[in-house]
């Protein structure tokens, strides 16, 4: 018969043992480190992310509880058509502004828009007064001036109070 083989088994020593122990808790230690610096980072992330998203915002975001009104006195326009340069038309309309009532700077925003108030009139008449009247007739051009409106103010006031522009009262004949 043949001769059986015995196999040897290795022992394992209580060192190897250990440092295994050892090598698996350190580990273990690193990955849960690893996990609270990735979470504290992607929370410094998405607030930075936040304050551009707030800086930049969108304008007209503010719930009607929050916005205040002022108006601009009544703004006449007589333009000229861009086909028939002997065809005028003339165009009547208030200009709103829709300011942020928890605004630090809310009263001086008022005061600066009551006190430069022919200015700001003078301003928006001589941005609109590039128009004709064909782009005063397109059905989305009180959005539009709305919008122009609303880059020349943020130039003019330098201050975040002003939430949106809109226009009331459009009128042409």
């Amino acid at each position: 018969m043949a001769k059986e083989k015995k196999e040897k088994i290795p022992k394992v020593n209580e060192a190897s043992g250990k440092s295994v122990l050892v090598i698996g808790v350190v580990l273990i230690v690193c990955s849960i480190i690893l996990s609270i610096i990735s979470g504290y980072m992607l929370v410094k992330a998405m607030d930075k992310k936040t304050e551009v998203m707030e800086s930049t915002r969108e304008p007209g975001n503010l719930p009607l509880t929050q916005i205040e009104s002022y108006e601009t006195d009544n703004i006449v326009l007589q333009l000229n058509s861009t086909s028939d340069p002997e065809k005028t038309m003339s165009f009547t309309f208030y200009v709103g502004f829709m300011l942020d009532k928890k605004d630090k700077q809310l009263e001086a925003t008022k005061e600066l828009l009551e006190e430069q108030k022919n200015v700001i009139k003078s301003k928006i008449s001589g941005l609109l007064k590039t128009k004709s009247v064909e782009e005063m007739l397109r059905p989305d051009s009180q959005d539009i001036i709305a919008k122009e409106i609303y880059v020349l103010m943020i130039e003019l006031l330098q201050t975040d109070t002003l939430d949106n522009v809109y226009i009331r009262d459009f009128l042409y004949r």
